[in-house]
């Protein structure tokens, strides 16, 4: 009994939270960052703080959002494993504030990982009471005081404490102006509550590890060239691609006597280039997100055949490369993801990638007729068929033959 095909992954949607930290002059000084488990949240819920903490940390280093400058600095609270993994070290060294916890000073293991989080360049927050962590405020670089306080002598208390050690203060959860003016008064240097701003949600997309991998295996296939056992030893590999392309070969379109047993002589049967097509569409057609129409990925087929079909016999274009060009025009639409976040995953040429991304390049125009022709905008294709010295005639012929074939490739394969 062959393996059924799994359902594609969704895209991934992935939250944190950003807190902007002021200097005494309201001019933001950084951000704190927060774990959130969908878009609404207004507070921290995770069962595995671990995990919440990578995910914060992968987030933010990914995410173009926070738009470091050289002086932006980031605080964060890691924990213990988060620690001794080494996980601080995914964020720039230079912007980076690790915020230690009365419980984080009570470890046995921090004085290791301080000293080595400080060689390498990270600054460290004391959070919480002093004698808590006297052994390691020599280390510390900022010390944080809550102003949320149960009144405000032990609020004064804490804060002449602080600013008595030389190390800058910074008070966090200020939620009014007379507090905000008290800590200046009191020597504070940063500021951080809601008084100011209530923590921005970030959200983002990130493609699934099936995903990428996938992605990955498209740029596997250009690599190996005309090398058929090459081809046939990456598809070897998934399961799900060697069950589909066996279904392909011996359904009834074929007429295939024997049946196919091999990889490597279904590779040789259809050949590499055509293998390699094949490829190609299976796997944009597994990629694509359940809850996204099946359209999709049949216009993805269509664009990829007819710009092939357009561009073959032409000196000046790579109708292999039209094709791909093609193939990808919709990935942005598919994952509900920017191209530019996408097309490093892509075995395409910085040509093809401008392209996707709707920089000016020599392949534009022929993204353009494929959208053109579908939208019917007529005027507009006579100019570009015109533009890349194209017969109308043939455009349109082109067009209806990717049509049929594409469709018959998706009744065949599927």
């Amino acid at each position: 009994m062959h393996p059924s095909p799994s359902p594609p992954p969704s895209v991934q949607s992935c939250f944190f939270a950003r807190h902007p930290i002021f200097d005494r002059n309201m001019k933001l000084w950084g951000y704190q960052l927060l774990y959130r488990d969908c878009e609404q949240a207004e507070s921290a819920r995770f069962e595995d703080q671990d995990q919440a903490t990578i995910q914060v940390v992968l987030e933010a280093a990914a995410s173009p959002s926070l738009g470091l400058a050289r002086d932006t600095y980031l605080l964060m609270e890691f924990s213990t494993t988060a620690l001794v993994h080494e996980v601080p070290y995914a964020l720039p060294p230079r912007n980076t504030i690790i915020k230690l916890t009365p419980s984080l000073c009570r470890e046995r293991a921090l004085p290791r990982v301080i000293t080595e989080l400080r060689a390498a360049g990270y600054r460290l927050a004391l959070d919480g009471p002093l004698d808590s962590c006297r052994h390691v405020l020599s280390e510390a670089d900022y010390l944080i005081v809550d102003a949320l306080t149960k009144s405000t002598e032990t609020f004064t208390q804490s804060m002449n404490a602080a600013t008595r050690t030389g190390i800058p203060v910074l008070v966090k959860r200020i939620e009014a102006p007379e507090v905000f003016a008290e800590a200046k008064r009191l020597g504070a240097e940063f500021f951080l509550g809601f008084f100011f701003q209530k923590p921005e949600v970030i959200a983002s997309k990130k493609l699934s590890s099936i995903q990428v991998v996938r992605l990955k295996l498209l740029k596997m296939l250009d690599n190996h060239g005309e090398d058929w056992n090459g081809i046939a030893k990456t598809l070897q590999n998934d399961v799900s691609l060697t069950y589909r392309l066996f279904k392909f070969l011996n359904s009834p379109f074929f007429g295939v006597i024997q049946p196919i047993t091999t990889v490597q002589r279904a590779v040789a049967y259809l050949g590499a280039k055509q293998a390699r097509t094949w490829l190609r569409m299976v796997i944009l057609t597994d990629l694509s997100p359940p809850e996204k129409t099946s359209q999709l990925p049949l216009l993805s087929a269509q664009r990829a055949r007819f710009l092939e079909l357009v561009g073959s016999g032409r000196s000046d274009v790579d109708p292999d490369e039209l094709f791909l060009l093609g193939l990808f025009s919709l990935l942005d639409v598919m994952f509900d993801m920017s191209m530019p976040d996408l097309v490093d995953f892509l075995p395409l040429t910085d040509a093809l990638k401008a392209t996707l991304c709707g920089r000016p390049s020599p392949c534009a125009p022929w993204l353009e007729l494929a959208a053109q022709f579908e939208q019917g905008q007529w005027n507009r294709v006579d100019v570009l068929a015109a533009q890349l010295d194209l017969n109308p005639i043939q455009v349109g012929t082109c067009y209806a033959q990717a049509m049929t074939w594409a469709e018959e490739f998706f009744r065949v394969a599927g």
